[in-house]
């Protein structure tokens, strides 16, 4: 009985190379570390959350499909679940930027130099890359999925040694997204453009807030440029 993922799920579990353990931080319902097992992606994984509840969740669907042997379940919190360079790629997705790159920082030491780091965060894309870039990381690779009405971003890192030069922009819209010309860049970019004018139509009835106001302007006007360039 094999498991089929969609989406987000699916994007993020392609994203993952052929290894020998993946780590799922905040794995939920275990789904991503069965599949990847199933589909011989990796020879074990390590599937951990903060919270029992995930945890026993993981536990019944590891079971049902039968891998108990090669799957295991920790709880705690972030990498602290994981032995030092215990695992070759570690994902890490579904919860706020600044959370995931706080962990990213609490769990560095686990991490290991040839590790893969697969993210998809659903906030604060910014804050995640300035932490890969200011870590010596390169993100290789960064593509887009839509569900419903909602556009996620998935990225792939790697640790080089060598820092990183990066403009401002780069945090908010990856190179390798604009490289590529994901075909969800625009409309990605469009819904960023409305969520800035919903954020400086609240500025505006606020007093002494010239300088955010000005940065979210400038923001705006970074992804309008975009959309234009890309547009055909």
């Amino acid at each position: 009985m094999g498991l089929e993922l969609k989406g987000r799920l699916k994007l993020i579990s392609d994203k993952v190379p052929q290894c020998g353990t993946v780590a799922d931080i905040g794995t939920d319902h275990a789904y991503i570390p069965v599949y990847l097992v199933q589909q011989e992606r990796c020879r074990r994984a390590v599937a951990s959350d903060v919270r029992p509840g995930p945890v026993r969740v993981a536990d019944r669907n590891i079971s049902k499909y039968r891998l108990s042997h090669r799957i295991e379940t920790r709880l705690g919190s972030g990498l602290e679940t994981l032995e030092e360079s215990e695992a070759d790629a570690i994902i890490i997705a579904g919860m706020g930027g600044t959370l995931l790159a706080g962990l990213l920082e609490a769990g560095a030491e686990k991490i290991g130099g040839r590790a893969v780091l697969v993210l998809q965060p659903m906030n604060d894309l910014d804050i995640v890359r300035k932490w890969l870039y200011d870590h010596k990381f390169d993100i290789y690779d960064e593509e887009l999925a839509a569900e419903g009405n909602k556009i996620y971003c998935v990225m792939a890192a790697g640790y080089t040694g060598q820092n990183k030069n990066y403009e401002d922009f780069q945090l908010h819209v990856g190179e390798c997204l604009i490289k590529k010309r994901d075909p969800l860049l625009v409309p990605y970019c469009e819904m960023k453009i409305r969520q800035l004018e919903r954020v400086l139509a609240q500025l505006a009835r606020m007093e002494d807030n010239e300088r955010l106001r000005d940065f979210h302007e400038r923001l705006k006007g970074e992804y309008t440029r975009l959309v234009g360039l890309l547009k055909p």
